[in-house]
């Protein structure tokens, strides 16, 4: 198999010229007529990850994130994605990106979100870019209603991490609106489909505003609300590639602390 026979299967899955203007999505780096080998599949390309690809003879890396999003002007070895860069290329490793280009596929990276809480998607919110008819956001209805301190606790463990609830605990809600991600600029459209909001990365502000909509808020953080997507995208991977390897080194930075007085 090439690089270019995997890059077509994931463009079937989740078409790169779907993804917003904005985003940088395919093949970053590497030669579509090389052999695409062995192949791994990772969140972000982080120093571990590329460490892991270079030492386990991986050529080809599927990446949920972006390496190279901002223009760069030079392309040298340190710990920057530019410097991920070198050391990929280095080693011949093609990079295949799917960010936002699966987000808005018809099974995107929402979908899987609400499939992780047992919600089925019953129509999309969000408009990946100003005018376009594709959508990052998903909602759909629980199969009961429940309060948002069970939906929580149900949010929190199987995303296996801590979230902050932006209403009433109590109350009880009935519909899901989710953005895996960076969510809070969908805060007004989530408000109109749903009761609550399932997403990360939700400002003061954008947490005020969905109060004054009646929309309660669950933020589970940015990375977090993407595991199940990028869960899907190894799925994907195998579909073709059956010993694709996963490279679990996760990128999210923050850390729980309790303190005591």
């Amino acid at each position: 198999m090439l690089v270019a026979d995997l890059y077509g299967h994931l463009d079937k899955q989740f078409p790169f010229g779907d993804a917003p203007s904005w985003d940088r999505v395919g093949l970053q780096l590497g030669d579509s007529e090389h052999s695409a080998g062995p192949v791994g599949v990772c969140h972000e390309v982080t120093d571990a990850v590329v460490a892991h690809t270079i030492s386990n003879g991986i050529s080809t890396l599927v990446s949920y994130h972006p390496l190279l999003f901002d223009p760069i002007t030079a392309v040298v070895a340190g710990s920057t994605p530019s410097g991920r860069a070198l050391r990929l290329l280095h080693g011949e490793v093609s990079l295949v990106v799917v960010h936002t280009a699966m987000d808005v596929a018809p099974v995107g990276t929402a979908d899987s979100l609400l499939a992780g809480m047992g919600v089925t998607s019953a129509g999309r919110f969000g408009a990946s870019d100003e005018d376009s008819d594709r959508y990052i956001g998903r909602f759909g209805p629980l199969t009961e209603p429940t309060t948002v301190a069970l939906l929580a606790e149900t949010v929190a463990e199987r995303l296996a991490t801590s979230v902050q609830i932006a209403g009433d605990p109590g109350s009880v809600v009935s519909t899901v609106a989710a953005v895996p991600g960076s969510g809070g600029s969908f805060v007004e459209e989530a408000a109109e489909i749903g009761d609550v909001y399932v997403t990360g990365d939700v400002s003061h502000h954008q947490a005020q505003l969905a109060a004054e909509r009646g929309l309660v808020v669950v933020d589970a953080g940015h990375v977090p609300t993407e595991r199940p997507g990028v869960a899907h995208l190894y799925d994907a991977v195998r579909d073709v590639v059956a010993d694709a390897v996963f490279i679990g080194d996760d990128p999210y930075p923050w850390k729980d602390v309790s303190w005591k007085t």
